[in-house]
């Protein structure tokens, strides 16, 4: 029943933030994304934080840091298993197989999407190859922090686990808030088998890889699941499962998903040159929306640009649904 209210509670804040988003009830301000980005930072260094005053973390770090790989790598490669066999079935494994329906760059929206991160615009060339690792790093850096604050320094005593749980619904409020303002028109790409096929198989496959690894590391498949349902949203997945009671997970979760962002980085211009469009989108996963977005633009053309948005969108917006869920089915 506890799990269960928890579940009903991520759902509230997230819709609520919606809902005030759609009747215009929250001011369009600037402001918001500089308490998102604020909210953010104290919910992972919290998090850290919560880590560190574990008794028993110090012999669960290398358990982690495998897991995390491990997992990273997992999901990447059952994404593009079924992606790629999607695209042999078909006998396309070159641009024409994930055409979206639209001659040019989806409209883009000068607000950050979901999670704190910041969109560069799709028409965008002069980035260096290592766009997007800065953030990430950073993000580490403050669930670091807080794990040496809570390890080493005693003056953290007062801190709660309750002050995290308020962090998260202000977040998730938040959250719900940017997913309509960031709303794109792509009637036009909606047309097009693949802007389903694309999110339906980068979520099974994902799934599939994390649930294959649930015997290897004595994990329970809801567990592994739960880990694998990130989707590279390293800034939320984390946060919920350490929320469901579980922070050491948490932290495997965030990593986890740090490491796939960063393997998607790398990844996306060779599977462009590759001719294969639509593995390079779903490497992506969630932040085929906005992180990895310019340079599925630069190396993919600018056709792919909204079948990434709605690949990024619909995969994000299952992010806060199913990581609680497979987490609470153990």
């Amino acid at each position: 029943m506890e799990t269960l209210t928890s579940l009903l509670i991520i759902f509230l804040f997230l819709f609520a933030g919606m809902a005030g988003a759609r009747f215009k009830l929250i001011p369009e301000t600037g402001y918001l994304d500089r308490i998102m980005s604020t909210a953010l930072a104290l919910l992972l260094f919290s998090m850290g934080l919560r880590i560190g005053m574990l008794e028993s973390i110090t012999q669960q770090l290398m358990r982690i840091g495998l897991l995390s790989l491990s997992f990273a790598v997992a999901t990447v490669l059952g994404t593009l298993v079924l992606l790629l066999a999607l695209m042999a079935l078909t006998g396309k494994l070159g641009g024409a197989a994930g055409t979206p329906a639209t001659e040019g760059p989806a409209e883009q929206t000068a607000e950050p999407a979901v999670g704190g991160r910041s969109p560069e615009p799709a028409t965008e060339k002069a980035f260096p190859p290592a766009f997007g690792l800065g953030e990430p790093f950073r993000l580490f850096l403050l669930v670091v922090a807080g794990f040496l604050c809570g390890y080493f320094v005693p003056l953290f005593g007062w801190f709660r686990e309750e002050y995290t749980t308020y962090l998260l619904y202000a977040l998730l409020f938040l959250i719900g808030v940017q997913m309509v303002r960031n709303e794109v028109d792509l009637k036009r790409a909606m047309l097009h088998p693949a802007t389903f096929l694309v999110p339906l198989l980068t979520m099974l496959g994902s799934l599939g890889g994390g649930l294959a690894l649930s015997g290897i590391f004595e994990l329970q498949a809801g567990k592994a699941l739960s880990l694998a349902a990130g989707f590279g949203w390293y800034s939320l997945s984390g946060v919920l499962i350490s929320e469901m009671g579980d922070p050491v997970l948490g932290a495997a979760g965030f990593l986890i998903n740090v490491i796939r962002e960063v393997i998607a980085l790398l990844a996306i211009p060779f599977l462009a040159r590759l001719n294969m469009p639509m593995a390079a989108i779903g490497v992506g996963g969630a932040t085929s929306m906005d992180v990895t977005l310019p340079l599925i633009e630069r190396s993919c053309g600018s056709g792919y640009v909204p079948l990434s948005i709605v690949n990024g969108a619909l995969l994000s917006m299952l992010v806060p649904l199913l990581v609680p869920f497979f987490y609470s089915l153990g």
